[in-house]
């Protein structure tokens, strides 16, 4: 039987879940290990915190004792941070395991200081092989931790396309980033306020975050009601429609890996307005398929440039980007290659 106890943050986000999708029905068994219970599969509960060392050891315990009694094919860990450190540590190598790497966690956290750079090193360092979405964090990780096998795949997005998509769109701006810091969605509302100036446009934000409360305060404040709405989270049907009737995606992260936002919006026709980031860069040549922002760049000069751009150009050439590099079936098969590769490789070890 092939069995996968799958290891990671269930707090705030789908990643988990979308990718037990992507793969489930290679394994016999799941089992997944989490900060909270999940209803998507068998689950256990597990604090990841590195706060206090007395729980992290009863933490180590609690999950070495989980992989002895549920004896995986594979362990699948997901953020090379303190899931990935405890994972290993918990692990001692008796299990094959796979690392996913999520963007901020090899790009950012090494950065924070010399303990942190040294806790992803050795959360790297306990992977079998690390998976990563976007060339640069694979640089990232070879550097972090030289000679480290990393493999270049994403959880692919599953689309629904229809066989018809509208390249005249009104001026629409589409943010479904979450509501924090690093995604900058301040700056975006705020460089909006400037583009209305010399363009009737509307945007579009979704997701929530803690900055929430303060985006709809400066809305009102500079009277924008008119012109920005604040959506929520969306479902998956309101997430598509709020991208076809969009004429641009907008997302200027300070640091991202590939977002499958990104590659959706691709998907369904949006123009894309990205910060300058090597991830994005990997998906858009500037004034080509998109629009990568210049450091000093104003949003309504990007915008402009934009508008130059032959839509419907645009959205045959990224549509035909994802058929090829990005759809869940083509995802699917690189992992589920990854985990016969090892699982074979076990399998003659132990002849």
């Amino acid at each position: 039987m092939k069995k996968l106890l799958l290891i990671g943050s269930n707090t705030g986000n789908a990643h988990l879940k979308n990718y037990l999708d992507l793969v489930r029905d290679y394994f016999d068994e799941v089992l997944v290990v989490s900060d909270y219970p999940v209803e998507y599969a068998p689950s256990k509960s597990v604090s990841f915190s590195l706060k206090n060392p007395l729980k992290t050891r009863n933490s180590i315990q609690k999950l070495r004792q989980i992989i002895h009694d549920y004896n995986p094919s594979i362990i699948h860990v997901h953020q090379a941070n303190s899931y990935a450190f405890i994972a290993g540590k918990a692990n001692g190598g008796s299990t094959p395991l796979v690392l996913t790497a999520w963007g901020s966690d090899v790009l950012l956290l090494p950065k924070r200081s010399i303990i942190h750079q040294w806790l992803v090193t050795q959360a790297l360092r306990y992977a079998d092989l690390v998976t990563a979405d976007s060339i640069q964090m694979i640089q990232e990780i070879h550097a972090l931790c030289p000679g480290k096998e990393a493999v270049n795949a994403n959880f692919g997005v599953d689309f629904d396309l229809p066989e018809a998509m509208n390249a005249d769109r009104e001026l629409i701006l589409y943010s479904n980033r979450m509501h924090e810091p690093l995604y900058r969605i301040e700056d975006i509302l705020t460089q909006f306020k400037a583009m209305c100036e010399d363009l009737d446009g509307h945007l579009i934000l979704a997701g929530k975050g803690s900055l929430t409360a303060k985006l709809k305060d400066y809305t009102k404040l500079h009277q924008l009601t008119s012109q920005v709405t604040f959506t929520g989270f969306v479902t998956k049907n309101q997430n598509q429609a709020n991208y076809l009737k969009s004429k641009f995606f907008i997302s200027i992260p300070t640091s991202d890996g590939t977002s499958i936002s990104l590659l959706e919006a691709m998907a369904y026709g949006c123009i894309p307005v990205l910060s300058d980031l090597p991830a994005n860069r990997e998906w858009v040549k500037d004034g080509e398929n998109g629009i990568i922002i210049g450091r000093s760049e104003p949003l309504s000069k990007a915008i402009k440039r934009g508008l130059e751009l032959d839509a419907e150009k645009v959205q045959h050439y990224n549509r035909e980007l994802i058929n090829q590099r990005a759809t869940k079936s083509a995802n699917a098969a690189l992992f589920k290659g990854i985990y016969s590769r090892i699982l074979a490789s076990e399998a003659k070890a132990n002849r």
